[in-house]
């Protein structure tokens, strides 16, 4: 691990450029701006040594904003302690521009006229998938945090879980109330009158009316979940058009059936002699279907083994835990990168290192864009 900012200081010293570089108030209140660790200030004709300087180093061109026609911003990943480093480069031909451009900067700065940052080309989507109890919630959120204190990012949950809350999901709880509501009052009539009398009881009738209701309801849900995984890729392909960062917290598949965010209503409902749930399924495979055309550019894949991970989900059974690791090694998706991370091991190492393969992979998109 090398401190970037420190050596490239280093660097453009030995250079010895017609250059200086400014220290930024660190005072400065930069909550609505992304302020700049460096701002260089150069000559045109050091252009090309300047950028040879920053590559060197894994720097990536942001995309031109109106700040000042005249400067240039360029971020990196430090190694040392695993943040972004954001640098201003102002080149102008004469020592007059360079104090004009540098006030007009200073003054937009004065008024807090500050945007997002994004990169200057089309970015590719990051997926983080794994086994319940890998974490996967836990990276992604902290992913996000870390991308925006100086770059425009934004997560997008793909899963069923607790982050996905629609008004479907209450009408499934109410009814499951109703059951165990029908359920003590059947036991209670077992005791009074007999096993043989509760089959004729209204109460039975209206459980098997509840179990019914419940079924549709459920594939209904399940089937707006796919809905709204396509609603929530659409968004993101826009954003990652105009150079934002999109992060997923899972991303359906079509491998496997009613397990690992893949199609879940043919394997829970598919024996139902219903044409409304057979409608149901398969407008959710043909969602799923779209959602796997639209494939993450890189995968990131939360190793974690079944005996940590029941730990975090003392919920889960061990045996669907193994299940879901096991998927998880297996699961492949079109022209995406894929990396294995292993999520057993402390924290802050697991996150600087996905942190470490995301930039490089980012870097390398750079290069093939430019």
């Amino acid at each position: 691990m090398i401190d970037v900012k420190k050596q490239l200081l280093e660097d453009l010293n030995q250079l010895k450029l017609d250059n200086s570089v400014l220290q930024p108030n660190t005072t400065y209140d930069n909550r609505k701006y992304q302020q700049p660790e460096m701002i260089i200030i150069g000559l045109e004709k050091d252009c090309t040594i300047y950028k040879r300087t920053f590559i060197k180093y894994q720097f990536i061109q942001l995309k031109k904003r109106s700040i000042s026609k005249k400067f240039e911003s360029w971020i990196g990943y430090d190694d040392f302690n695993g943040d972004l480093i954001q640098v201003h480069l102002c080149l102008c031909g004469r020592k007059a521009d360079q104090c004009d451009a540098m006030e007009n900067f200073m003054n937009n700065r004065a008024k807090k006229v500050s945007s997002k940052n994004r990169f200057s080309f089309r970015c590719p989507s990051i997926a983080v998938i794994g086994s319940d109890g890998s974490g996967k919630s836990t990276v992604t959120t902290d992913l996000e945090k870390w991308f925006s204190k100086k770059l425009d990012c934004r997560r997008y949950y793909l899963g069923s879980g607790d982050h996905y809350n629609p008004i479907y999901k209450q009408g499934l709880r109410t009814i499951v109330r109703w059951f165990g509501r029908s359920r003590s009052s059947n036991e209670q009539q077992a005791v009074n009158t007999g096993k043989s009398q509760l089959k004729k009881t209204p109460d039975r009738v209206l459980k098997k009316g509840l179990k019914k209701g419940y079924c549709h309801l459920n594939a209904f849900y399940l089937y707006r979940i796919s809905v709204h995984s396509l609603k929530q890729l659409k968004k993101s392909n826009d954003f990652s058009k105009n150079g934002g960062i999109s992060l997923f917290d899972r991303f359906p598949q079509n491998q496997f059936m009613g397990i690992n965010d893949g199609p879940k209503i043919r394997k829970a409902y598919g024996t139902i002699n219903s044409p409304i749930i057979n409608c149901l399924m398969q407008m959710e495979e043909k969602n799923i279907g779209r959602c796997v055309k639209m494939s993450p550019g890189l995968v990131i894949k939360l190793i974690v083994s079944p005996e940590i991970a029941v730990t975090r989900k003392p919920d889960h059974s061990i045996l669907e835990l193994e299940r879901k690791a096991d998927i998880i090694h297996t699961l492949s998706f079109r022209d995406a990168v894929i990396y294995n991370v292993d999520a057993s091991q402390q924290y802050d190492i697991e996150l600087k290192a996905i942190k470490k393969l995301i930039w490089n992979y980012l870097f390398q998109c750079s290069k093939t864009n430019e």
